[in-house]
């Protein structure tokens, strides 16, 4: 809906303003879970205090409901209904017509979802508080900062891609997880702080440079009546495949081995996999997206 509302030329910068939800997202969950970590002993958080958080997070739901009844449809869904054109079996037009740019859509972004919960799915917090000693909301103040460093890139990723192609960004960042994957955790098993703000900070370059044009490119991947089944199943299917088993696989890797370069090659080979995907679509970015 973002990318179909932009003006001409705008279509990466416009999607980006959806992937802020995530840095922003996990600066206000970080952020909220440090403040009790601070002010609560750990017998006060475990017992009862990491409730407050998600006792908080309800107030997001009726943001986020209030926004969806506000606000209007897209000029090119508008445009399907005066025509009649709406699909009403999507997905089955989807999987017949465009089988290929689903799965393009889902292996390119495995490599940022799965690099991405590494920060934001507690891996990190856990590994460090646990390996290493360090305390659990220095460790959470640290990914603060990755997550504005996150959301620096996926902005300035975004806008590159409105002047490049939006492959060429989304690759300059998937080639920065795979060059970074392995000393990103050399930095961190030194156990000290600042060098973990570096790690972090390094990660999130990279994380950002492949998120930022995501919403643009998928709007361009798909015809208008497929659009919506297209960008949020390829969507899907990505997150299940990059991020969802990440922190349990992460954590098996590094029984069975006993060391966290193994959680790096894991990393890269994801990275590597979007690579190779993105590099196989098609840019569209000057292309019309109306119907």
């Amino acid at each position: 809906m973002a990318v179909e509302h932009a003006p001409k030329g705008k279509r990466g910068i416009y999607g980006a303003a959806t992937q802020m939800g995530v840095p922003l997202g996990m600066l206000i969950a970080v952020g909220t879970l440090a403040l009790c970590t601070g002010l609560l002993s750990e017998e006060q958080f475990e017992a009862w205090g990491w409730r407050i958080p998600f006792l908080i997070s309800f107030v997001l739901i009726l943001v986020g409901f209030y926004i969806r009844r506000r606000v209007e449809e897209t000029p090119v869904f508008k445009e399907l209904s005066e025509r009649k054109e709406r699909n009403h079996t999507p997905v089955r037009s989807l999987w017949r017509t465009n089988k290929k740019q689903v799965m393009l859509a889902a292996l390119s972004f495995i490599g940022t979802n799965g690099n991405g919960y590494i920060i934001v799915g507690g891996f990190i917090v856990a590994y460090s508080t646990r390996e290493h000693g360090l305390a659990r909301v220095d460790v959470l103040v640290a990914s603060l900062f990755a997550a504005v460093v996150w959301g620096v890139f996926t902005l300035l990723g975004a806008h590159l891609s409105d002047r490049y192609a939006r492959t060429t960004i989304m690759n300059l960042g998937n080639a920065a997880m795979v060059l970074c994957a392995i000393p990103f955790f050399l930095l961190v098993d030194t156990g000290e702080l600042h060098w973990i703000y570096l790690a972090l900070g390094l990660f999130a370059v990279g994380l950002g440079l492949s998120y930022g044009p995501q919403p643009a490119l998928y709007a361009e991947m798909f015809p208008a009546a497929v659009r919506f089944s297209g960008a949020s199943i390829g969507y899907a299917i990505g997150t299940v495949l990059g991020g969802a088993f990440v922190p349990t696989i992460s954590e098996a890797l590094f029984k069975a081995t006993g060391t966290s370069m193994s959680i790096s090659i894991y990393l890269m080979i994801l990275a590597a996999i979007s690579f190779v995907a993105t590099s196989r679509i098609k840019n569209r970015r000057d292309e019309d997206l109306n119907v």
